[in-house]
């Protein structure tokens, strides 16, 4: 009987040990065994292939090197083609080979889905994680979480908050990610959620005291706020304008948002993550024209495939869709 534990990989065998095996029990034994030594090949295979060498995978896998280099040679021998090229600094996958992964993929996560399905209908847990960046997860998707507990009160959201982004196969697959970026993302079915309309916004107080304008009123000694993704070099590169200000600089965007809440100059961020400062009056555009620049970036809810309308991820993937920007009218 095998258990998947938190995600397909980490896979147990129960064993039962008998002073006397009928033939019966000893031909189950040996067809489990069978099964649990494809199943490692297939795990295997699969990690080798995603993370790109074999020790990249020995360390998800939590085994060695060799024992997923035998695992991936034997399945090649079984099926009498080779998976993948060896590289002196990992392996690549041949072309021929990439319909073989996304199948093997798709049913990794289907006795992922299976087997969670089962533990949590037995301990009466529902719970899915979702990864996303700190400022979307404090900026939108916190505020609106108890809402989504109302429509689904026996369904736990568990955010995993970070930079870092987290996969959605292997050992530590989250169930969906929100990701600001743009498309494609490869291995992953994807549902649009806000496009990048960013806008530079500061605090009341500050706005009062320096009485912009116009972009050319920010090129000269105005407090710049940016984070990790460079947007006010792109501003002006955009705008053929050029600035010396000072800029402070964030790792995050949740930081510099917070810096310009706090009286500390002007930061340029998504509109989706300042609207509720706007409108608790926290935080005011800082120009008295209605920049935006629109980039081709946006928020994106990423998934492994596309769930069933009635599991428990396809109700929360509807309920974010029902939340977001595809839903305004208009």
């Amino acid at each position: 009987m095998f258990f998947v534990r938190g995600c397909r990989k980490t896979t147990y065998l129960r064993r039962c040990s008998f002073l006397h095996e009928s033939d019966d029990s000893m031909e189950e034994t040996r067809l489990m065994r069978k099964g649990q030594t494809v199943l490692g090949q297939l795990v295997a295979f699969e990690a080798t292939a995603r993370l790109g060498s074999f020790r990249a995978a020995a360390d998800e896998l939590h085994i060695t090197t060799g024992a997923v280099a035998q695992q991936v040679r034997l399945m090649e021998q079984k099926l009498g083609v080779d998976l993948f090229e060896r590289l002196p600094r990992g392996t690549r996958l041949w072309p021929e080979a990439q319909g073989f992964l996304s199948k093997v993929q798709l049913a990794l996560d289907l006795v992922n889905d299976a087997t969670r399905e089962l533990t949590a209908r037995r301990s009466g847990t529902r719970t899915l994680t979702l990864s996303t960046t700190g400022a979307f997860a404090s900026r939108w998707l916190i505020p609106k979480l108890a809402h989504l507990s109302e429509a689904e009160p026996a369904l736990a959201v568990m955010v995993d908050a970070s930079n870092a982004a987290r996969s959605l196969h292997g050992n530590d697959a989250v169930d969906m990610a929100i990701r600001w970026g743009t498309p494609p993302f490869p291995g992953c079915h994807v549902y649009p959620l806000f496009l990048g309309s960013i806008i530079p916004v500061c605090a009341p107080g500050v706005k009062r005291q320096y009485r912009w304008q116009t972009l050319n009123d920010l090129t000269e000694d105005a407090p710049l706020i940016a984070d990790s993704h460079e947007n006010w070099s792109k501003w002006f590169a955009a705008r053929g304008v050029t600035s010396s200000s000072t800029v402070q600089r964030f790792s995050q965007t949740s930081l510099a948002i917070e810096a310009a809440e706090r009286g500390l100059g002007i930061a340029l961020a998504p509109e989706v993550l300042v609207t509720g400062a706007l409108a608790g009056g926290g935080l005011v555009r800082a120009l008295d024209e209605d920049e935006v620049m629109d980039t081709d970036a946006g928020f994106y809810l990423l998934t492994a495939r596309e769930p069933d309308a009635d599991s428990d991820l396809g109700k929360v993937v509807e309920w974010l869709l029902g939340n977001s920007e595809r839903a305004a009218p208009g």
